[in-house]
């Protein structure tokens, strides 16, 4: 048990400030255990502390490896501030796994006065001595990842000898339990996975299909619309091209079972995990399994690789996506979601559209409104840049933010201006060694060079397009005062192209719902945005000592189309008819420099306004509208367009 000779003390005042870190690794873990661990570490203060104390309380369920856990980072930021008097903890694992960071934030603590106290490794930076104790719990907590891991492998690898790890039962599949798989009466003993006969005619059908030459689009509409249940462990409940092409390239279906077809190795900059592909994974042959005979199995196979080929061929370079995970999205992607159903926006080219509105995931939503993300942006831009510069205090925040963005991103220009004059060069040397084969040099040398040559070649252009970034203006910041003069054109670029800008604008904008909105006198229906944007994200310090002012927080509403020159004529119109009722409309026109025609349909427009008892042009549409432009299917018949149904939706 751990004992401290140092007295606690506060920094300022009598109350001491302490952060009490409780976390479990998998979801296997009770829960409980967090408050278990509060429990022990306010038992442990209370008899080494008697004064009053304020105790933040910060736990979850992660992966001590990971560095971008919530509360970490809460954590650090609160120690960073320098006001927090202890930090206390079980042991140091509750704080991180990997003691690359144990270390980083130990020592960021003791740089700021803070006392780090894990009570399970008798770790007191109070101690002169703390470094020694630090560094041998480093050790034993750090030894026991790789320990667990081999022992993890070892069982998992007996266990599907034996017939076990059944992990991913696709369709055509039933996991047994325990007891069905010890009885043997299933197949094989042990085995924990068996065939289900009546779905073999839909695999063999699905296979003559891709051999046949359709696409895996149509196939998962083939059985979509049969009603063919796609499998148990798909949760959206429909086939898509990729469950197809999944299934059907599954070695199981000729009746051999694998394990770890994929590797995931960690990245210890951020505890995440990479996933490749493993060239010779665990195998065992099961016949029992087989819904198609492994001649038959082939034939798909080869059928799947010539499209890949053909797909890989006709590609014009590398995938733009390759090595990006999905969570890394353009603004507004991974934020803006749906105002009817609340599912995510996908991107569809250069819109995006309500997830739940596709027809793969069902067509749960009847929102089909897209959102133009380019006039989205600026308009967002423009509202952003707006409010910081009413503020000095906010510009400075997000200038100092910006800067770092774009430190990173000018890193990556010049990088990609080295990797050009290396692609120059080397293709000067190919174009020479070609001249020298053709003049008829010595040609088995000359050969083996240019093959030399292209070999690099290919890889340094590969690697230019992966150094590749959308950040680009017409000359260079070289200052945070050229970056501020010209704020607005730098802002821009990032939100076209910039990761990591996009992860601070979904910081300062944490809230975009799109809601499909109709005219009276239309059936298109188009998207509003409604925002909020959270200013105090970039100045939490000023906003604590103006007692969290709800200025730093604002909600606006952004139309995200071009709205027709006769509505945005209504205010003026309005105003004139106001102000000289005995005029006409010709000279109404003539007056605000408008056509006789935009001043007629607006008055009307107002009118119909009027009637229904509407403040401004456009309905927030509730439930699914009469008719919609654009929202028809190719295979529906086209209805003739009826004014008289108008407003539509609630």
């Amino acid at each position: 048990m751990h004992t401290t000779t140092q007295p606690l003390t506060p920094k300022t005042g009598d109350v001491l400030q302490v952060i009490a870190l409780g976390r479990i690794s998998t979801i296997h873990q009770d829960i409980e255990n967090i408050e278990a661990s509060y429990r022990y570490i306010e038992d442990f203060l209370s008899r080494i502390y008697p004064g009053p104390s304020k105790i933040h309380f910060l736990g979850e369920q992660a992966s001590g490896m990971r560095t971008d856990r919530a509360t970490i980072r809460a954590a650090e930021d609160l120690v960073a501030t320098g006001t927090i008097d202890l930090v206390i903890a079980e042991d140091l694992s509750r704080i991180y796994r990997n003691p690359r960071y144990q270390f980083d934030f130990v020592q960021n603590a003791v740089d700021v006065g803070t006392r780090v106290i894990c009570i399970g490794d008798n770790l007191d930076t109070g101690d002169e001595n703390w470094e020694i104790t630090m560094g041998a719990a480093a050790l034993r907590h750090g030894l026991h990842i790789p320990d667990t891991r081999r022992r993890v492998r070892r069982t998992a690898t007996h266990s599907f000898h034996q017939g076990g790890m059944v992990q991913k039962v696709r369709y055509g599949y039933r996991k047994l339990s325990a007891e069905e798989a010890a009885s043997g009466v299933f197949g094989p003993k042990n085995l924990r996975i068996i065939k289900l006969p009546e779905c073999t005619p839909v695999i063999a059908s699905m296979a003559g299909r891709v051999r046949a030459g359709e696409s895996y689009a149509t196939i998962a509409d083939w059985l979509n619309v049969d009603g063919i249940a796609p499998g148990p462990y798909v949760t959206g409940g429909r086939w898509s091209a990729r469950l197809v092409v999944e299934l059907l390239n599954d070695p199981i279906l000729s009746g051999m079972r694998t394990f770890r077809d994929t590797i995931c190795r960690p990245v210890f900059k951020t505890g995440r995990h990479k996933a490749t592909k493993n060239a010779e994974p665990e195998t065992e042959c099961y016949p029992q399994l087989a819904h198609l005979t492994p001649e038959e199995h082939l034939t798909v196979l080869a059928s799947i690789a010539e499209r890949r080929s053909e797909r890989t061929a006709n590609a014009t370079g590398p995938p733009k996506r390759r090595g990006v995970p999905r969570s890394r999205s353009l603004w507004p992607g991974q934020l803006a979601v749906c105002g009817i159903c609340g599912g995510l926006m996908y991107y569809a080219g250069r819109h995006l559209r309500c997830a739940n509105s596709l027809r793969r995931m069902g067509e749960r939503c009847w929102n089909r409104v897209q959102l133009p993300v380019r006039l989205a942006r600026e308009r967002v831009m423009d509202r952003l840049l707006l409010a910081v510069t009413d503020d000095e205090r906010l510009r400075q925040r997000f200038v100092e933010a910006v800067w770092e963005i774009w430190e990173r991103a000018d890193g990556s220009r010049r990088q990609r201006r080295d990797s050009t004059q290396e692609i120059a060069q080397l293709e000067r040397q190919a174009a020479n060694l070609t001249a020298a084969i053709a003049a008829g040099g010595q040609l088995q040398s000359l050969v083996e060079r240019l093959q030399t040559v292209e070999v690099a070649l290919k890889k340094c252009r590969v690697a230019a397009t992966k150094a590749q970034s959308a950040c680009q203006v017409a000359r260079d910041c070289v200052s945070r005062q050229d970056l501020a003069d010209r704020l607005s054109e730098v802002v821009r670029k990032l939100s076209e192209g910039s990761f990591e800008f996009s992860d601070l604008l979904r910081r300062l904008i944490p809230e975009f719902v799109v809601l499909p909105i109709q005219a009276l006198d239309t059936p298109l229906v188009r998207p509003r945005g409604r925002l909020t944007f959270r200013y105090d994200s970039l100045c939490a310090d000023v906003v604590e000592a103006s007692h969290g002012s709800s200025t730093w927080q604002e909600s606006v509403t952004i139309d995200c189309f071009e709205p027709p020159l006769h509505i945005r004529a209504i205010a003026v119109c309005r105003q004139a008819r106001l102000e000289f009722p005995e005029r006409s409309q010709r000279k109404i026109a003539a007056s605000l420099g408008l056509n006789a025609m935009t001043v007629k349909r607006a008055l009307d427009y107002l009118r119909q306004m009027e009637s229904v008892g509407l403040s401004e042009p456009y309905r927030e549409l509730h439930a699914p509208p009469n008719q919609a432009s654009r929202w028809r299917r190719p295979e529906q018949p086209r209805r003739r367009r009826n004014r008289d149904s108008f407003p539509a939706g609630d």
